[in-house]
């Protein structure tokens, strides 16, 4: 008799998405750790200054991105919290797992010398932070639950209320608040801090803003490109105030700045109503998070932009007209090689699972017979 039942595919456009925030984020990285920042603003020519400056505000979103992205599917799901516990294991596991293997086999390797303090924090992802976002994305999850009864409950006036509220607190107010012209009259201190984005004030509100888009603002059969030339706007708009507006270049790249917010909403929009399938995407997009965690442990950071990709940091490497190319290659390679070995991880706690099941069959097994 044959199978008549079909595997549904998730649509890809946000798949895609996913994917396009995690090269962001190693880009960032690039600039960041690599040294391409420095280079960039210090010792290129305009041109190529510029060229910099708008790839970078263009990728400074991808953080916030990934938790309206998490809200946007994750509201409309009726679960308590005893219902997502595998969802929890599914995050702390992979975090538990890297944070003890990658520095303990680090120096086994002879790569890197752990102190006594390094080998405490390996067992203790989640409370030492080793990753801020994964705490950060796993104590969204947790509080999920409760959020989403909430945000279901909320009329479209109440919830769009909601968000502009905390649009006005976590991103204007913030803005003002760091502005030299503006920061003794609009102050944040012992109020609220955002930590540039890095909180959990933050992340909640980001959470809340992809529940909103999910709930209220209908999908299209067609995505629409006008997204993409709003985007492609506010990124020439940040770039603009941050070369002429004093002390506005620094907050020009925090995540809560309202025009990254902005952006990360033109870009949610299109891919979400970007209509194709595609398992190839699908499966790419679902080792992101671990190539996170694997590029962004601390001693691996250390090890790849300072030893392995060192040359980020060297003058002459600019010297060729085909470095913003390197770039790109360097940041495909770190997603595909961190990639592979997510997937190993992912073959490995299969192949355990399985082996726990049978194990545990057995046994109840041999326990029925005794």
């Amino acid at each position: 008799m044959e199978n008549n039942k079909s595997v549904k595919i998730r649509d890809s456009g946000i798949e895609l998405l996913r994917i396009l925030l995690m090269l962001m984020v190693i880009f960032i990285h690039v600039c960041v750790y690599g040294g391409y920042s420095d280079i960039a603003i210090h010792h290129l020519a305009i041109p190529e200054r510029i060229l910099y400056h708008l790839v970078y505000l263009s990728s400074r979103c991808c953080v916030y991105v990934y938790i309206v992205v998490f809200g946007y599917f994750s509201v409309t799901s009726n679960k308590s919290l005893d219902n997502i516990k595998g969802k929890i294991a599914k995050i702390y596991l992979p975090m538990l797992f890297y944070s003890i293997l990658i520095p303990f086999l680090g120096q086994y390797l002879g790569l890197w010398k752990l102190d006594a303090i390094e080998k405490i924090r390996a067992f203790f992802p989640l409370t030492s932070k080793i990753w801020y976002f994964m705490t950060l994305y796993l104590l969204v999850l947790i509080l999920s639950p409760f959020l989403n009864k909430v945000l279901i409950s909320l009329s479209k006036k109440e919830h769009t209320q909601l968000v502009v509220i905390l649009f006005l607190l976590f991103s204007v107010w913030t803005l003002f608040s760091q502005l030299s012209q503006t920061s003794d009259i609009i102050r944040l201190d012992k109020i609220f801090q955002t930590s540039k984005g890095q909180s959990l004030y933050g992340f909640v509100y980001m959470y809340i803003l992809g529940g909103y888009l999910r709930l209220h603002i209908p999908c299209r059969n067609n995505a629409k490109f006008r997204y993409l030339f709003a985007f492609a706007g506010l990124v020439i708009v940040n770039f603009l105030l941050s070369q002429y507006l004093n002390s506005y270049d620094k907050i020009s790249i925090v995540y809560d700045n309202p025009i990254l917010v902005l952006q990360g909403i033109c870009l949610v929009l299109f891919f979400r109503d970007l209509k194709f399938k595609s398992k190839v995407i699908n499966y790419i997009a679902s080792v992101n998070l671990g190539v996170y965690m694997i590029h962004e442990q601390f001693l691996v950071r250390n090890k790849l932009w300072h030893d392995w990709f060192g040359f980020l940091s060297d003058k002459s490497f600019y010297r060729s007209n085909a470095y913003p190319f390197k770039i790109l290659l360097i940041c495909l390679t770190v997603f595909t090689v961190c990639g592979i070995i997510e997937k190993a991880r992912v073959l490995l706690f299969k192949c355990l699972n399985n082996l726990f099941k049978k194990s545990n069959y057995i046994l109840r097994r041999f326990l029925f017979i005794v």
